[in-house]
Protein backbone atom coordinates (compact mmCIF):
# COMPACT_ATOMS: atom_id res chain seq x y z
CA UNK A 1 0.00 0.00 0.00
CA UNK A 2 3.05 2.16 0.91
CA UNK A 3 4.44 1.78 -2.48
CA UNK A 4 1.38 2.65 -4.31
CA UNK A 5 0.61 6.02 -2.71
CA UNK A 6 4.27 6.76 -3.16
CA UNK A 7 3.58 6.22 -6.85
CA UNK A 8 0.57 8.05 -6.51
CA UNK A 9 2.52 10.82 -5.11
CA UNK A 10 5.78 11.26 -7.60
CA UNK A 11 2.83 10.85 -10.44
CA UNK A 12 0.96 14.05 -8.50
CA UNK A 13 4.11 16.06 -8.42
CA UNK A 14 5.28 15.34 -11.58
CA UNK A 15 1.93 16.70 -12.98
CA UNK A 16 2.31 19.84 -11.27
CA UNK A 17 5.40 20.39 -12.75
CA UNK A 18 4.81 19.84 -15.58
CA UNK A 19 1.71 22.38 -15.07
CA UNK A 20 4.11 25.12 -13.51
CA UNK A 21 6.36 24.80 -16.77
CA UNK A 22 3.52 25.34 -18.94
CA UNK A 23 2.13 28.48 -17.44
CA UNK A 24 5.86 29.87 -17.21
CA UNK A 25 5.91 29.44 -20.64
CA UNK A 26 2.92 30.75 -21.93
CA UNK A 27 3.35 33.89 -19.45
CA UNK A 28 6.83 34.02 -21.26
CA UNK A 29 5.44 34.36 -24.99
CA UNK A 30 2.71 36.92 -23.81
CA UNK A 31 5.80 38.78 -22.62
CA UNK A 32 7.82 38.22 -25.91
CA UNK A 33 5.19 39.12 -27.56
CA UNK A 34 4.54 42.35 -25.89
CA UNK A 35 8.10 42.96 -26.03
CA UNK A 36 8.46 42.25 -29.80
CA UNK A 37 5.71 44.70 -30.42
CA UNK A 38 8.27 47.42 -29.04
CA UNK A 39 11.62 46.17 -29.79
CA UNK A 40 12.94 43.66 -32.47
CA UNK A 41 15.25 41.52 -31.17
CA UNK A 42 17.80 39.86 -33.46
CA UNK A 43 20.80 37.29 -33.56
CA UNK A 44 24.29 38.69 -33.15
CA UNK A 45 27.64 36.76 -31.92
CA UNK A 46 26.11 37.61 -28.38
CA UNK A 47 23.45 35.88 -28.41
CA UNK A 48 23.65 33.81 -31.69
CA UNK A 49 22.77 30.88 -29.49
CA UNK A 50 19.07 32.00 -29.05
CA UNK A 51 17.21 29.80 -31.40
CA UNK A 52 14.09 31.98 -31.61
CA UNK A 53 15.55 35.06 -32.83
CA UNK A 54 16.30 36.31 -36.22
CA UNK A 55 19.05 37.72 -38.00
CA UNK A 56 17.57 41.35 -39.14
CA UNK A 57 20.28 41.96 -41.55
CA UNK A 58 22.23 44.92 -39.83
CA UNK A 59 22.92 47.17 -42.49
CA UNK A 60 26.69 48.32 -42.80
CA UNK A 61 26.12 51.52 -43.00
CA UNK A 62 23.86 54.82 -41.55
CA UNK A 63 21.53 56.24 -44.29
CA UNK A 64 19.08 58.64 -44.23
CA UNK A 65 16.10 58.56 -46.49
CA UNK A 66 14.84 61.86 -46.32
CA UNK A 67 14.94 63.55 -42.79
CA UNK A 68 12.25 66.28 -41.57
CA UNK A 69 14.54 67.80 -39.68
CA UNK A 70 17.97 69.72 -40.29
CA UNK A 71 20.62 67.09 -39.76
CA UNK A 72 22.94 70.00 -38.97
CA UNK A 73 20.63 70.13 -35.98
CA UNK A 74 20.45 66.85 -35.32
CA UNK A 75 24.06 65.73 -35.57
CA UNK A 76 25.87 65.70 -31.97
CA UNK A 77 26.57 65.01 -29.21
CA UNK A 78 23.50 64.48 -26.79
CA UNK A 79 22.73 63.36 -23.07
CA UNK A 80 19.90 63.02 -20.88
CA UNK A 81 21.65 64.00 -17.81
CA UNK A 82 23.23 67.20 -18.55
CA UNK A 83 24.91 66.78 -14.86
CA UNK A 84 25.89 63.53 -15.57
CA UNK A 85 29.86 62.24 -16.04
CA UNK A 86 29.49 61.29 -19.95
CA UNK A 87 27.11 61.91 -23.01
CA UNK A 88 24.43 59.49 -23.86
CA UNK A 89 25.26 59.00 -28.20
CA UNK A 90 26.73 60.88 -30.97
CA UNK A 91 25.10 61.21 -33.78
CA UNK A 92 26.96 61.57 -36.79
CA UNK A 93 26.46 60.69 -40.78
CA UNK A 94 28.35 57.72 -40.08
CA UNK A 95 26.83 56.54 -36.84
CA UNK A 96 24.58 56.67 -33.78
CA UNK A 97 27.35 55.91 -31.51
CA UNK A 98 26.84 54.92 -27.92
CA UNK A 99 29.04 56.17 -25.42
CA UNK A 100 29.99 54.11 -22.81
CA UNK A 101 29.34 51.14 -24.23
CA UNK A 102 30.53 47.40 -24.37
CA UNK A 103 32.41 46.87 -27.31
CA UNK A 104 31.79 49.03 -30.22
CA UNK A 105 29.36 51.41 -30.01
CA UNK A 106 29.23 52.24 -33.73
CA UNK A 107 25.76 51.57 -34.88
CA UNK A 108 24.19 51.74 -37.39
CA UNK A 109 20.93 53.62 -37.94
CA UNK A 110 18.28 54.81 -40.75
CA UNK A 111 16.41 58.17 -40.37
CA UNK A 112 12.87 58.55 -42.43
CA UNK A 113 11.45 61.62 -42.23
CA UNK A 114 10.90 61.79 -38.32
CA UNK A 115 11.80 58.55 -37.46
CA UNK A 116 15.07 57.10 -36.53
CA UNK A 117 15.53 52.93 -36.36
CA UNK A 118 19.11 51.97 -34.70
CA UNK A 119 20.48 49.15 -35.48
CA UNK A 120 21.77 47.46 -32.09
CA UNK A 121 23.77 44.46 -31.55
CA UNK A 122 21.22 42.60 -30.13
CA UNK A 123 18.06 45.13 -31.17
CA UNK A 124 16.47 47.26 -32.95
CA UNK A 125 15.72 50.54 -31.18
CA UNK A 126 13.15 53.21 -33.24
CA UNK A 127 12.46 56.52 -32.40
CA UNK A 128 10.39 59.06 -33.49
CA UNK A 129 11.56 62.26 -33.46
CA UNK A 130 9.66 65.01 -31.80
CA UNK A 131 11.60 68.34 -31.97
CA UNK A 132 15.32 69.51 -32.50
CA UNK A 133 16.59 72.85 -31.71
CA UNK A 134 20.41 73.86 -31.28
CA UNK A 135 20.27 72.62 -27.57
CA UNK A 136 17.48 69.85 -27.27
CA UNK A 137 16.48 66.66 -29.05
CA UNK A 138 13.05 65.49 -28.08
CA UNK A 139 12.95 61.53 -29.03
CA UNK A 140 10.19 59.10 -27.82
CA UNK A 141 11.80 55.79 -28.19
CA UNK A 142 9.60 52.72 -28.55
CA UNK A 143 6.34 54.57 -27.59
CA UNK A 144 7.79 54.48 -24.05
CA UNK A 145 7.54 58.28 -23.42
CA UNK A 146 9.53 61.16 -24.90
CA UNK A 147 13.41 61.35 -23.61
CA UNK A 148 14.68 64.76 -23.82
CA UNK A 149 18.08 65.29 -24.66
CA UNK A 150 20.68 68.51 -23.89
CA UNK A 151 23.73 68.81 -25.86
CA UNK A 152 26.94 67.50 -24.13
CA UNK A 153 28.63 70.87 -23.28
CA UNK A 154 31.43 68.58 -21.78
Amino acid sequence: MKKYLLFISILILVSCKKSENIEKNNTRNVVSQEESSTINNAVSDENADIEDKQNIGVPKESRIIKSKFDTKLLFGIWTNDPEGPHADFDLSKKSFYVVDYDGDGDMPYLINEDSIKVYYNDFISIGIIQNVTKDTLKIDWDKNGITIYSRWKG
